[in-house]
């Protein structure tokens, strides 16, 4: 009886932990060589986008002459740190170069607007709305 008990609880913690390691994920799994490869590409061909984005950052917090200004210097800076990540990124995207991950190399936040770090792609011009305002019928 005692054996069962232990074989029993044996084998529903060795269950439980199988089904608890199968369900995690590694910190970095979605940064594969392929989304470097991307990234890259991206960077080059939409780096650019760092002009409008520059403006309209600035002009909402200072105003149009400053904004008019601070993009064509920071921008363009901007722009040119993007292009030689995005080189960067295509000469080395099949080795894990970044602490052995295939990470950007830049300081970047995923869910915040990257003002003083980069974000992972390049920012998109135009309004962007996470809700579908089109009208279905379901007859």
């Amino acid at each position: 009886m005692k054996n069962r008990f232990l074989l029993i609880a044996l084998s529903l913690f060795t269950v439980s932990s199988i089904a608890y390691g199968d369900i995690q994920s590694p910190p970095g799994h979605h940064y594969t060589w392929s989304r470097k490869l991307s990234r890259g590409v991206g960077n080059i061909l939409f780096g650019w986008f760092e002009y409008p984005s520059v403006w309209r950052h600035t002009n909402q917090s200072e105003g149009n002459v400053a904004a008019t200004s601070d993009m064509i210097v920071e921008g363009t800076k901007r722009t040119f740190v993007r292009a030689g990540y995005g080189i960067y990124e295509i000469a080395t995207f099949m080795v894990p170069s970044w602490k052995k991950t295939y990470r950007p190399p830049y300081h970047h936040k995923e869910n915040v607007e990257g003002w003083w770090g980069y974000t992972e792609f390049a920012p998109q011009i135009g309004f962007r709305s996470e809700i579908p305002y089109s009208s279905f019928q379901s007859w």
